[in-house]
């Protein structure tokens, strides 16, 4: 009998990722932390659909919502670049490795892509974490990454007169940078 229980336990705790492929959905809820010359926080909820080739490789393509608050440079009179734009969407290609058909397995993840409002340019992202599986096709999965993001932003262009404070702004296509931490669900 205690061989039984021991061999049933054993068998649950090590739920695998011996998934062996077809359609995969990924979601995740991210933080990202800013970092650089624009400094400021955000975050970030993206999906990715696509094919798991088997255990180790999957590639998709995405799709996100990124939430930043407004920005504007601090310490001067007249704030050199600023950004009324809260709210970016990104689409992107998506490859994610597994390092490993355990229950705890760690991972590597690549997004790659554009962002699609706001005059916005290249969304990259890589990230290291760790894949827990819940059953045969399902997954929770912790990381931690880099993100590189251009955004635009309205930019001092110049002064209209000598004797005027009044100045104009023009849209400039700026990189952001910032350390991402995320949860997410497999599928």
């Amino acid at each position: 009998m205690m061989l039984v229980f021991a061999s049933f336990f054993s068998m649950s705790s090590e739920a695998q990722n011996s998934y062996g492929g077809g359609y995969k959905g990924l979601i995740d809820l991210g933080y990202v932390v800013g970092i650089g010359d624009y400094d400021f926080n955000r975050y970030e909820l993206n999906t990715s659909h696509g094919y798991q080739f088997n255990s180790y490789l999957f590639l998709g393509v995405g799709t996100g919502l990124h939430y930043m608050s407004k920005y504007e440079t601090a310490g001067s009179t007249i704030a050199l670049d600023q950004r009324k734009a809260t709210t970016d969407i990104p689409v992107f290609a998506n490859i994610k490795c597994n390092m490993g058909k355990s229950k705890y397995a760690p991972f590597i993840d690549l997004k790659g892509g554009k962002y699609l409002t706001n005059n916005g340019g290249l969304y990259a992202n890589i990230s290291a974490g760790l894949r827990i599986a819940t059953n045969e096709r399902s997954a929770v999965n912790f990381s931690v990454g880099y993100t590189l993001q251009e955004l635009e932003f309205e930019t001092f262009n110049r002064f209209l007169g000598s004797s005027s404070m009044a100045y104009t702004r023009e849209g400039r296509v700026l990189e952001t940078e910032g350390i991402t931490i995320k949860v997410g669900y497999e599928f």
